[in-house]
């Protein structure tokens, strides 16, 4: 257990850049560009400043308590807007790291010093897809809500600025401590879903003896892009919808976090509330235990974790 400790430890340390500093870096940039915005909106230098669909300028109005306690809801709704940039940082930075992680060390000939210590190629593999699908997702919504809290207090001060209490109506809004409650229990089934291109890019990783780019994404695309001229040009009677969809978006786009709700009815933050809204997705989200895709795609991904261990324990030369 030490040693599986050590592995992540030495993971996390190897890509700090990626599945830290990079998620800092953009939420600072968008901290500091709403709190511009704020002072320039404030100043009266620019109108119809909105943030998460709130116009800061009607808060200069005298509002109801249940005006207050709308804008104050929609507040809480941040923590989903805020957190989608950071995503999609943290998206990036997991794709690139599961393509590297075992054809790195082969190309610069670390494997070899690392195939001398007592370390198991079960172990350092699996050390890969905890930091994956485990330590950098909670890395991403520890920032995204301490992203979404700092930028929910800009708007607080801004709004007292102009002599509106929003901090009552938000601290009282059980929503405000319920929603990265919700967003941490997406979790698991992000998890679950993300096996099957986290499986694929490992497996490529120490496969590839060179462009583990090209063959990750170029063999599904260009299958894909054959199946469909062949369906053109013979008039077969094949579903390459369902390929595209189930076999290239799977084996690419799963680490999207959120990307199983895209054949889910949309939701806006104009028909629902926060806690409306967080609440479906979670619920919508933990369905998908109840039917096969997320279990077939998880048992694809593990089999192919499975690959890339077997791969890492005879090809040592890159």
């Amino acid at each position: 257990m030490n040693t599986f400790k050590w592995l992540l430890k030495r993971e996390f340390w190897e890509h700090k850049g990626a599945f830290f500093w990079a998620p800092v870096a953009v939420a600072g940039i968008m901290t500091l560009f709403i709190a511009v915005s704020l002072a320039i909106a404030l100043a009266g230098v620019s109108d119809g400043l909105k943030v998460n669909g709130m116009d800061i300028s009607e808060l200069s109005r005298a509002l109801t308590p249940e005006q207050t306690a709308a804008f104050a809801a929609k507040l809480v709704f941040g923590y989903v807007g805020i957190a989608m940039p950071i995503f999609m940082v943290f998206t990036i930075g997991v794709f690139f790291f599961c393509l590297g992680a075992l054809y790195d060390e082969r190309r610069d000939r670390s494997v070899l010093f690392w195939k001398s210590l007592p370390l198991s190629d079960h172990a350092t593999v699996l050390s890969k897809v905890v930091i994956a699908i485990g330590v950098a997702p909670v890395i991403a919504m520890v920032i995204a809500t301490a992203t979404a809290a700092l930028v929910a207090l800009l708007v607080g001060i801004a709004a007292l600025v102009l002599g509106i209490n929003l901090f009552s109506a938000l601290l009282t809004d059980w929503d405000f401590y319920l929603a990265p409650i919700q967003m941490t229990a997406i979790l698991p089934v992000y998890a679950m879903w993300a096996l099957p291109t986290i499986g694929w890019l490992l497996m490529v990783s120490a496969w590839a003896r060179g462009k583990p780019l090209l063959w990750a994404v170029g063999v599904p695309v260009m299958s894909g892009i054959l199946l469909s001229w062949a369906q053109r040009m013979f008039a077969f009677d094949w579903n390459t919808g369902w390929y595209w969809k189930n076999i290239v978006g799977r084996l690419l786009g799963s680490v999207m976090p959120g990307g199983w709700l895209s054949d889910n009815r949309q939701m806006s933050a104009g028909e629902h509330n926060s806690m409306t809204a967080l609440g479906d997705v979670l619920n919508q989200s933990w369905q998908l235990f109840g039917g096969a895709n997320i279990w077939l795609g998880a048992a694809a991904g593990a089999l192919m974790i499975y690959a890339a261990i077997r791969l890492r324990g005879w090809r040592d030369e890159g």
